[in-house]
């Protein structure tokens, strides 16, 4: 028995890696593990099984798996796995997201990474990276790296330079640096194009480094913006033909019918569906797009959307904090109506929720002293 068990030692000791490098800045997973391969000079299927097990672990770039076989062969020298997951894969978009069940399955390694994102989302899973960054890279480092917040969903800019990232178009598993595949820039149109999808890129990183957000709260804050914008009284009373349409006109719209498949990542009416929870709405890339198109209709900014996203929202007349705010209708509504019924009949909403309207805004209280009712 003792034998077999230094047997079994040995065999594990065997398998450990004899080269750790360091991380460097915010490369991901999959980067630092083609600079293991570079150093080793394995075969592909060779560093696969070594750093995970699996011949095919290349396969899967943006999130490769299993981590307890990497936890081990590095002996936890890179950090924990569920703190490399979250920051060092795509994976960490989605977990901001996730349900708190599917959250802690994936960091308890019950369920691989790729669960999260296994839905749909409209963006083909090709690897980006900067000239810029991949030069200055090479020259500290003497390798260029991936680095993560080239991956995001939705990015497609680089945010530090401003300039449109390479799309590598490699098909076969491979552990290769940037600059050894095959690629293309991103195209952009016009510079208005570009400042659009620099924003679509810092939206998609606060969404990646943020603690998990509340899906609960972003759709609260979303349907906040779209009904101040179109003057509705809540989600359920826009026109979704008119939201549609006026998506379909932005400079947004515009690139992702030219660059990605549109009809996949942003299916017609995407944009109520969301806030009404009828669709994705725990898909980061979606968020990060709609988000950076409330910001080209001036309807409100990043850190302004974020900020609100915080604070509870009701999903009816609420939205308007104070008298200035309220649509014209809703005023001319209650001052014109002389009860409680009128006054529903004519905004198309029941007398309970006037009735809630009333007694909860002093505002409008004061407006409906006239009404013959009790309040």
């Amino acid at each position: 028995m003792k034998a077999m068990y230094k047997r079994s030692m040995l065999i594990e000791q065997e398998r450990r890696l004899q080269i750790i490098p360091s991380w460097i800045d915010d490369e991901s997973l999959y980067s630092w593990c083609c600079r293991w391969h570079l150093h080793t000079l394995n075969r592909t299927r060779t560093t696969g099984v070594a750093l995970f097990g699996v011949p095919s672990a290349a396969k899967v770039w943006h999130a490769p798996n299993p981590f307890g076989w990497f936890d081990r062969v590095t002996m936890g020298l890179l950090g924990a796995p569920s703190s490399i997951l979250k920051h060092r894969t795509v994976a960490g978009s989605y977990l901001s997201l996730a349900q708190q069940i599917d959250r802690q399955r994936v960091q308890l390694g019950q369920i691989p990474p790729a669960y999260l994102f296994s839905a749909k989302s409209g963006v083909g899973a090709s690897l980006r990276y900067c000239e810029t960054c991949a030069s200055q890279h090479f020259l500290e480092h003497g390798v260029a790296i991936w680095r993560i917040t080239h991956q995001l969903p939705g990015a497609g800019v680089c945010i530090e330079h401003c300039r449109p990232l390479v799309e590598c178009m490699e098909g076969r598993q491979i552990w290769a640096s940037p600059h050894s595949t095959i690629g293309r820039e991103i195209r952009m149109v016009s510079s208005n194009e570009l400042q659009l999808m620099v924003a679509v890129a810092k939206v998609a990183r606060k969404i990646f480094e943020n603690a998990p957000l509340d899906v609960n709260a972003l759709r609260g804050s979303a349907r906040k913006v779209l009904c101040e914008a179109y003057g509705a009284l809540d989600a359920k009373r826009l026109d979704p033909e008119r939201v549609e349409r006026d998506w379909r006109c932005s400079i947004l719209y515009q690139w992702c019918a030219r660059s990605i498949s549109v009809a996949k990542a942003f299916p017609r009416l995407w944009l109520t569906d969301v806030i009404r929870g009828r669709r994705s709405e725990r898909n980061p890339m979606r968020w990060a797009f709609a988000i950076a198109y409330f910001c080209e209709q001036s309807w409100t900014s990043i850190d302004g959307f974020f900020t609100d996203a915080t604070v509870p929202h009701s999903n009816q007349i609420s939205l308007w904090a104070d008298m200035g705010g309220i649509p014209h209708e809703i005023l001319r509504a209650f001052t014109t109506a002389t009860n409680l019924k009128q006054a529903a009949a004519e905004l198309g909403v029941t007398a309970p929720t006037v009735r809630r309207w009333v007694c909860t805004h002093p505002e409008i209280f004061l407006i409906t002293q006239h009404w013959k009712f009790r309040r």
